[in-house]
């Protein structure tokens, strides 16, 4: 019988540090997608709603040592934490989404990018996000 579909490899286990980066990872495209005027449906808030609360889980336990850069791991772990509430909020549609607030969102997630993902480009999929 032909066996179809990928290979296990590896067989790795993801630790809390590669957990944490995918679900920040997530976080801000969710956030970039809706303020970019994305549909959200039900189910899309309710990740959301999930990735959030496990970041939150994650976070007060997570070693920040392995970004290798000048910010404080108190600091990155604040930014996380109120890009987390910006999320939820702004998810919700019960946050009145002004200029500076805009501002104030999109200048924490590029500080929280530059510092985990800085060769990385974060970009959107049209036809994924289009499907609320």
């Amino acid at each position: 019988m032909k066996r179809f579909g990928s290979t296990h490899t590896d067989g790795k286990k993801m630790d809390e540090t590669q957990l944490f980066l995918m679900k920040l990872h997530l976080l801000i495209v969710m956030v970039k997608a809706k303020l970019k005027g994305y549909p959200t449906g039900d189910f899309r808030k309710e990740a959301v709603l999930e990735n959030t609360a496990g970041l939150f889980k994650t976070l007060p336990h997570l070693n920040i040592g392995f970004l290798g850069s000048n910010i404080s791991s108190h600091l990155f772990k604040e930014r996380v934490k109120l890009l987390s509430v910006m999320a939820i909020a702004i998810i919700s549609n019960d946050y009145p989404l002004g200029i500076h607030r805009r501002e104030a969102v999109l200048d924490n997630m590029e500080i929280i990018i530059e510092t985990v993902f800085p060769r990385q480009k974060i970009s959107l999929f049209h036809e994924v996000l289009m499907a609320a």
